[in-house]
């Protein structure tokens, strides 16, 4: 279980400074500016970072790594639920089986393979009745996406009460596992529900859940990870095909990609994808240029979870194949409702009680001190040093813009001789680099 602790997110990004080059292109992509480099080395600021995983995807050295948990925790379970996304199984190839996939993951020490799109059914119910009781918080976002959520608690914190206040469907398959699990009689602590993972923020949000949660997930596994190990089985051997009983319909496995979830729900509803497209439709929102009545869905990743920054697989292709399972499911379905009743009403209501988040907190990174009068001291200090930066936004002083670089200054983190442009003479200029850059060391 992993409880919510300390003041500040966990984090799965993690920069390897034995390989970083100190290049610009992490602090460029960062839509927090939570990056800076010091002594010629990326440093991630933990207030900032929302772990959307950008930094990651640009590094062309891949000095940003995405820490999972050690495959060996496995070990330490009697019962290993492996909770499975759609677009895992959309890594693969044309002509392998889902089944296939699940027959490798459970040679690879898992005892239970649990799909997590199988909560998706009681997501539409609990956020419909959210919304119901809740109509004075239009509009209402999804609290899908972790990094969504995190970034509106940091970047947006106005809009925290707009965040639908409940858990995803990953929570939902994970607490019903457990739930089944140990109604049958198997004590709770010697299960263990790990996740696998197409993104780092999906791992921060189970390593530190919102503020009062506590995860029901163990650990969590990145995609590619588990993903090369599949495909090295299949490649040796013809893993024998066990039969699936499929209670998922393709309205269950197309949750997860844009408009999967948008198109559950009646009323003015929103997709938005790409962190970019985020932020703007999130800037439209707070200036109150939005209306909505019905779901504003927004995710980090272009293409959503297919394009997740672990995925190994192209998220075009990725969401033609979850596409084309849908359709699949769906023709299993012959007619029926894909509302299936699959648990009695008691254990359907145990698991909604579980669902719910108390509270979400803003965390602003625009918050410069409690003391309002020097807050607002601050802001004109950096407004003063702002004028005085040429404005380039160059990233020579080791931030990603010249704003950022005026606030650090402001909070004592940089120094306005940082800024190469404003330095006298030629061998001050040098002594800067050296000290931001680690200039000389690079070209001995």
């Amino acid at each position: 279980m992993q409880k919510a602790t300390g003041k500040y997110f966990y984090h799965a990004l993690k920069v390897d400074h034995d390989i970083c080059i100190g290049c610009t292109h992490c602090i460029k992509a960062c839509p927090t500016e939570a990056i800076r480099v010091k002594n010629g080395k990326a440093v991630i600021a933990a207030n900032k970072c929302v772990d959307c995983g950008e930094c990651f995807r640009v590094c062309p050295v891949r000095a940003i790594y995405i820490k999972q948990d050690d495959f060996a925790e496995l070990s330490k379970y009697k019962y290993r639920i492996a909770l499975v996304p759609a677009v895992f199984i959309s890594q693969f190839a044309e002509g392998i089986r889902t089944s296939q996939i699940y027959a490798c993951l459970k040679k690879l020490g898992f005892t239970h393979i649990y799909e997590v799109e199988h909560g998706v059914g009681v997501m539409i119910e609990l956020m419909n009745n959210y919304m119901l009781d809740n109509e004075a918080k239009k509009p209402f976002i999804s609290a899908f996406c972790p990094a969504v959520v995190r970034l509106i608690q940091v970047r947006f914190p106005s809009l925290v009460k707009n965040i639908i206040h409940l858990k995803a469907p990953l929570d939902v398959a994970s607490i019903t596992i457990l739930e089944r699990l140990t109604d049958a009689g198997i004590n709770k602590e010697e299960i263990g529900t790990f996740y696998i993972t197409p993104c780092a923020a999906k791992i921060a949000a189970v390593k530190s859940p919102v503020e009062n949660i506590t995860s029901s997930i163990s650990g969590v596994i990145n995609i590619d990870f588990l993903y090369n190990k599949v495909q090295q089985m299949l490649a040796k051997e013809n893993t024998p095909i066990d039969p699936i009983n499929h209670s998922l319909s393709g309205r269950d496995i197309m949750w997860s990609l844009s408009g999967g979830e948008s198109q559950n729900f009646s009323g003015n509803c929103f997709a938005v994808d790409g962190i970019r497209n985020v932020i703007n439709f999130l800037e439209r929102i707070e200036n109150e240029e939005i209306e909505s009545d019905g779901i504003i869905e927004m995710r980090v990743c272009d293409q959503s979870c297919a394009g997740g920054v672990l995925n190994p697989n192209n998220r075009f292709v990725a969401v033609n194949k979850v596409k084309k399972r849908a359709d699949y499911l769906d023709s299993k379905l012959d007619g029926r409702s894909c509302f299936l009743p699959t648990f009695s009403q008691d254990f359907n209501n145990r698991v909604k009680s579980l669902m719910s988040i108390e509270e979400i907190k803003p965390r602003s990174i625009l918050k410069l001190d409690d003391n309002l009068q020097k807050a607002l001291k601050m802001v004109e200090n950096i407004n003063k040093t702002k004028a005085i930066l040429p404005g380039t936004d160059c990233g020579a002083c080791g931030a990603p813009t010249c704003s950022a670089l005026a606030e650090d200054i402001t909070r004592e983190n940089a120094k306005l001789e940082d800024c190469i442009f404003l330095s006298s003479e030629c061998d001050r200029c040098a002594e800067t680099l050296e000290r931001i850059w680690n200039y000389k060391n690079k070209n001995k």
